[in-house]
This record gives structure tokens, sequence and C-alpha cells, in this order.
């Protein structure tokens, strides 16, 4: 005969963990339904928000490459190393770059325009305007290396335009500063060029020096050579 197991009263009284945890949560969200509705739509809304900005970003960015990538065609077109525009041309691309702008600032098209649009009043001859928009185009941009030295070169370009040879100087300097390789030849030679202007000799031989030691062998190397031959006398 099957004996039957005795159950002990203390076993009976002492609570089951899981129904008691159960219990509670079923409790706390019957008391704090309405709050956690509240706070549920709450996320929901943030997440679609999320959502829908970055679809929004991503087709906007798609908008601005596709206005960007016409505008550098034409650019192209124009500046094509079988002949150069006229300045009436280089206007109207001009202004396509300046729709992306205003169009999509916030884009990275929209910040690359910039850096196109420097260029262009740069051939111009209008050093101001380049200027203003190399500056624009390097406060948008973060540690991006390759554009931030096509834009200090052209700054340095712009301010010896206008022959302020030590504005120029610090651009090119922060060129050198920038480790970019093989713009580094230009820098030096900028600064080279503007030191002798601002009549600095001993500092227009260090930099000239430095770029004939970082550039390859060039006609523009010889024309150094004879000018630190010229300055050494």
């Amino acid at each position: 005969m099957t004996r039957t197991k005795k159950i002990i009263k203390k076993k009976l009284k002492k609570p089951d963990e899981f129904i008691t945890l159960t219990e509670r949560t079923f409790l706390f969200i019957t008391h704090h339904s309405r709050s956690i509705a509240v706070g549920a739509g709450i996320v929901l809304i943030l997440l679609l928000c999320i959502f829908s900005l970055e679809k929004w970003k991503k087709k906007n960015e798609e908008n601005a490459y596709l206005m960007f990538h016409l505008a550098v065609e034409s650019y192209q077109m124009v500046s094509s190393p079988y002949r150069d525009g006229s300045p009436q041309e280089y206007r109207t691309v001009l202004e396509k770059f300046d729709e992306v702008i205003t169009k999509y600032p916030r884009t990275s098209s929209g910040e690359i325009a910039l850096l196109f649009k420097g260029n262009i009043y740069l051939r111009l001859g209008e050093f101001d305007d380049a200027i203003k928009a190399y500056e624009a185009f390097l406060g948008k941009t973060g540690k991006e290396k390759l554009f931030r030295s096509f834009a200090l070169d052209g700054l340095g370009y712009s301010y010896e335009g206008k022959k302020e040879y030590q504005k120029a100087a610090d651009a090119y300097q922060r060129l050198v500063g920038l480790g970019e390789g093989f713009q580094s030849a230009n820098a030096y030679l900028g600064l080279g060029r503007c030191y002798e202007k601002m009549g600095k000799t001993k500092e227009a031989l260090e930099n000239y020096k430095n770029f004939i030691s970082v550039s390859k062998k060039s006609e523009t190397t010889n024309i150094v050579l004879r000018k630190v031959s010229d300055l050494e006398k």
C-alpha cells in the first residue's frame, strides 16, 4: 500500500516566488496602466520621429548629390584642359553650386559645393568672395584632410591675390600642419613666396629648401633652386 506523503504546513504557507512576482507585475501594470500607455506612446512617437528624420536625411542627401553632380559636370566642361570658360560661363556654373548650397546646406554635397564656389571666385579674381566661401567650408567640415587641404590652398592663393601675405602665410602654415603629403610641396612654395614678398629672406629660404626636399624634379624645382642660389648670395 502506497504511503501518502505528509504535507508540511510550513511548505504550504511559503509563497511561490514566480506567482508572487507575476502578481506584483500584474498589480503594477493595473495601477499604472495609464502612465505606461502614455510612456509607450511617447517612445513610439520618438522612434517614428527618428526613423522619419533618417529617411528625410537620406532622401535629402540623394537629391543634393544629383544636383551637385550636374553642377560638377558643368564645371568640368567650363574648366576643361582644352579651353578655359568665359567669366559669364563660370558665373552660370556658380549659380548651380549656389542652388545646392541654398537648398541642401546640411548635406555633404552642400558643404563641398562651397569649396567649388571658392575655386570659381578665385578663378574670377574675386578674392574676398573666394575667402568667404573657403572659410565657410572650413567652418562646416570636420577633420577631412583632403578637402580641407584644397580649401586652405585656395585660401592662401586668395590672400596672395589681395597682397595680404601674412594671412596667406598663415593659411599655408595651416596646410603644412595638416600633414597632407602631396600638398606639402605647394604649401612650402607658397610660404616661400609670401616670406620673400615680406622681405623675410631667412624664412623664405627655409621654406624654398623644404619645397625642394619634398617635391619631385620639375621645371618649378629648377626655378626654385635658382631662386635659392640668388637669395643666398
